[in-house]
């Protein structure tokens, strides 16, 4: 059976699209050009990074986050269940961490006024992948446990 897109994989898919586009850009002009395109690494470097909290959710939801399936495998449905349980609720501590403290660092930027070297653009609006991706993380997963 297909599954549907969620909205943070048709984002990660425009994402990764850009990137790679970026990256043969920057490898051409090196090689056809002989300069460099110093903004195209500097917009990959934070389209992974957004790329990457995005598919924590994503994977948070698919129930594809990385695990021992050779061990999870061999125990009795009981347990599976209690440990599924166990580390989707690890992974809400662990983004309900990462929202506090990704808060805190954005709200530094956004005091600071840092930019980005190359473009100039905020570093906030970098620093937001943390709280925002970690909170979809978080909802992402309870959305998980009622699907089921």
């Amino acid at each position: 059976m297909k599954q549907k897109m969620l909205v943070e994989e048709k984002i990660i898919s425009v994402t990764l699209c850009i990137m790679v586009v970026m990256v043969a850009a920057q490898v051409a002009s090196r090689y056809v050009l002989h300069t460099s395109l110093s903004y195209t690494e500097e917009i990959v470097r934070y389209l992974f990074v957004w790329t990457t909290f995005l598919g924590a959710g994503a994977a948070g939801f698919r129930g594809k986050h990385l695990s021992v399936t050779g061990v999870l495998s061999i125990l009795p449905p009981a347990v599976q269940t209690w440990i599924r349980i166990f580390t989707g609720a690890a992974a809400m501590v662990l983004g309900g961490v990462l929202f506090v403290f990704g808060s805190g660092v954005v709200m530094l930027q956004f005091r600071t006024g840092q930019s980005t070297a190359a473009l100039g653009v905020p570093m906030w609006i970098i620093g937001l992948a943390v709280p925002v991706c970690s909170a979809a993380l978080i909802f992402r997963i309870i959305a998980s446990w009622r699907k089921r």
